[in-house]
């Protein structure tokens, strides 16, 4: 029922990877959100040549973000990914993604990060700092997060969050087609809380 209402409302028309929670746990100022594949979309991009992007996305995850709206230096994030669960709008990019030379989906079926925001900006970005985990292969990753937007909605109010930062996928063993696709991918993340 909750996530009908949320679609009357619009949330789910969003066109840049939209992701959609619902609060779970109140503490205090601090609340606990769930995310998974029925109410959230987290997306990643790669240069090819230098000359055009591809953008794909994953379909099967779950996660819980900690958030004070009011305090966003609080925030703290855990997700799992499954690797097998990936999209490209490209005949057999899919498969490859899956594949040993990449996710290795078989034998490394999950991605995980975990995160803490770690202070403001001059620019009103915050940043959360944490580790991933791909392929058992564990790195440093920190991704900038901002307040985009805040606005009064029927049932509450609303706080956009957009969050972006890039990954080497040479640092988890993802080295092939170097002289096609660049060492950087991009995850990007668009989050709107009821708060």
């Amino acid at each position: 029922m909750r996530r009908a209402h949320l679609r009357r409302m619009g949330f789910y028309r969003r066109a840049l990877l939209p992701v959609l929670l619902a609060p779970s746990i109140a503490r205090a100022q601090q609340t606990t959100w769930l995310l998974n594949q029925d109410n959230a979309q987290i997306g990643f991009s790669a240069r090819h040549l230098g000359l055009f992007s591809s953008h794909g996305r994953f379909t099967r995850f779950e996660a819980r973000l900690e958030l004070d709206a009011t305090r966003t230096t609080d925030a703290l994030v855990e997700g799992r990914i499954q690797t097998a669960a990936v999209t490209l709008p490209f005949p057999g990019a899919e498969d490859t993604l899956r594949s040993p030379t990449y996710f290795d989906s078989a034998r490394f079926p999950e991605a995980r990060f975990s995160g803490r925001a770690a202070g403001i900006t001059d620019a009103g970005a915050f940043t959360i700092n944490g580790r991933m985990r791909i392929r058992d292969i564990e790195q440093s990753f920190a991704m900038t997060a901002r307040l985009a937007e805040r606005r009064r909605e029927s049932q509450g109010d609303v706080a956009r969050f957009t969050a972006s930062g890039q990954v080497q996928r040479s640092a988890f063993g993802m080295v092939a087609d170097r002289s096609f696709t660049a060492d950087a991918i991009t995850i990007s993340v668009e989050v709107q809380l009821l708060v």
